[in-house]
């Protein structure tokens, strides 16, 4: 899976992968390095709060053409073992005018379930 294009340098430095699927969300990819590890070895819960932010953020731009700024995230863990590498997916629940809520899931490469939140958006017109 590659870049398209740069999200953010951020995005970038953590190591994440995007693509753009053909139905206008986004698939995430994180290949898991040293750096991400807390001192006891799991994962820090901010990498999946910022994956689904990101994730989040990404579809919703696409699918409405608007930048979208997150307003609230609420988030859940389930599992921060290390595991070889975490996918992402979003499903939109909600759109009222300038305001999207979303749904976003982070799976593990056997498909366990690691993190899931739950965020709301804010839509900025894209400026040409």
């Amino acid at each position: 899976m590659e870049t398209n294009h740069t999200i953010s340098s951020f995005y970038d430095y953590l190591g994440f992968m995007g693509e753009e699927r053909e139905d206008s969300t986004y698939e995430l990819e994180l290949p898991i390095n040293p750096f991400l590890l807390q001192d006891d070895g799991t994962v820090h819960p901010g990498v999946f709060a910022t994956m689904l932010d990101i994730m989040m953020g990404a579809t919703i731009s696409r699918q409405t053409n608007s930048f979208a700024t997150t307003i609230h995230l609420n988030l859940s863990y389930f599992d921060l073992e290390p595991q070889t590498k975490y996918t992402a997916d979003t499903t939109i629940l909600h759109r009222d005018g300038k305001y999207v809520t979303a749904d976003g899931v982070v799976y593990d490469q056997d498909k366990n379930l690691i993190a899931k939140a739950t965020g709301s958006f804010k839509l900025n017109p894209v400026k040409s």
